[in-house]
């Protein structure tokens, strides 16, 4: 097992906790942040993936918390779909913590930048709405189906996660961002729970840098909320996603050389 990470390694998780914190909030997946930063602190890649669960369902439950204070959260809807997050998450957890994942970041990026091409080709959509698009999330069959496929990747690598949750809820769900982010954040917090106990359990999660990285994540979340309650919401969570996904794409087309497991986040 790892040591306990130096002062400078500290330092670094503290950053990345927050920022990883912030960005479950606000739209995506932390750990485009959290995870290559503990990498490249010095701890192994495997590790890494799982050390990040504590911090990723800790701040998406404080995000929950947030938001349920404000009283923004459908829970009604939100409910009827995290059976679909849990079964999936734990799948893919099970075999995400036994199995490196070779070729999938080939997947990762196809699917990213068609995500992108679509928020470019088309910002108003999501910036001021668009007809069909309402206060109320449209609950179906097919976006049962898709939370599952989403929740499989959650808990298998995580990376996009958040995104596609986003955007499967806009598209599939017909709702604007800004009210999808408020459902998105509880399926995270779900599909992140399911996904913690496995990979502890498995004995993939390194406390003595999860509890900081969680801790920073915490305040992170709080910051993020914030945002994410503001009047330009839909404007702030646009502008993280095409930031998040540029990043990964870039972080994918960057590393495609490494090892693959290395950016199983």
């Amino acid at each position: 097992m790892p040591p306990l990470p130096d002062p400078l390694q500290l330092a670094g998780l503290l950053l990345a906790g927050a920022a990883g914190g912030f960005i479950n909030t606000v739209s995506a997946s932390g750990g485009v942040v959290a995870v290559p930063a503990m990498i490249e602190l010095g701890l192994p890649a495997e590790l890494a993936n799982g050390t990040n669960r504590l911090s990723a369902a800790i701040s998406t439950l404080t995000a929950t918390l947030r938001f349920h204070q404000a009283g923004v959260i459908p829970w009604g809807p939100a409910l009827r779909l995290v059976p679909a997050i849990v079964l999936g998450s734990l799948a893919g957890a099970l075999v995400g913590s036994g199995l490196e994942p070779e070729g999938a970041l080939l997947a990762v990026a196809a699917s990213l930048l068609i995500v992108l091409v679509l928020l470019l080709a088309r910002p108003q959509r999501w910036l001021q709405g668009a007809e069909g698009l309402g206060e109320e999330l449209q609950v179906t069959p097919l976006l049962h189906l898709v939370m599952v496929a989403i929740g499989f990747w959650t808990g298998f690598i995580s990376l996009g996660s958040g995104t596609m949750t986003l955007l499967a809820l806009a598209w599939f769900g017909r709702q604007d961002l800004a009210r999808a982010n408020h459902v998105k954040i509880v399926l995270r917090a779900a599909g992140c729970l399911v996904a913690l106990v496995v990979f502890a359990a498995r004995l993939q999660l390194v406390w003595g840098w999860a509890v900081p990285l969680s801790l920073a994540g915490m305040v992170g979340a709080l910051i993020g909320s914030k945002v994410a309650l503001g009047e330009q919401a839909s404007r702030w969570i646009y502008a993280t996603l095409i930031v998040v996904i540029g990043a990964e794409l870039l972080l994918i087309l960057t590393r495609q050389g490494g090892s693959v497991a290395g950016w199983a986040f």
